[in-house]
């Protein structure tokens, strides 16, 4: 199972052709995480009318996608994720390291994104780039 990070939903929403490309080439099973959905909410504007189509295309998305829950063995791992970077003195955000964790927790070690920076430094984690 490979994950999709936030940025890679909104690529694929904006019909990025370099992911599709990357796309083409995977078979595992694609599943995201519930903090990315959480993300794409927080971007939207529920009194944008633009925001409001926007937010309907993203619904359908996510109803065909896995999403990966927040539970207790994935915050217990985004924490450790958390802890071992700021030791190394390369710390990430909190929403990132959820995301690795949950990631990680449920047997997903790629990670499919453009913050590179963000996810290469988790150990265990695969980052896919496009």
């Amino acid at each position: 199972m490979i994950g999709l990070d936030t940025t890679a939903i909104i690529d694929f929403f904006k019909e990025n052709q370099d992911l599709k490309l990357v796309l083409d080439g995977i078979e595992d099973k694609l599943a995201t995480t519930i903090i990315n959905y959480q993300e794409i909410m927080f971007g939207l504007n529920p009194k944008d009318d633009k925001h409001k189509l926007e937010k309907e295309w993203y619904e359908a998305f996510f109803n065909n996608l896995v999403i990966l829950e927040l539970d207790t063995n994935s915050a217990k791992k985004a924490s450790e994720i958390l802890w071992a970077l700021k030791e190394k003195g390369n710390a990430v955000g909190s929403f990132d390291s959820m995301i690795a964790g949950i990631l990680l927790a449920n047997g997903a070690n790629k990670i499919i994104t453009k913050n590179v920076k963000h996810f290469e430094q988790i150990k265990g984690l695969e980052v896919i780039w496009y």
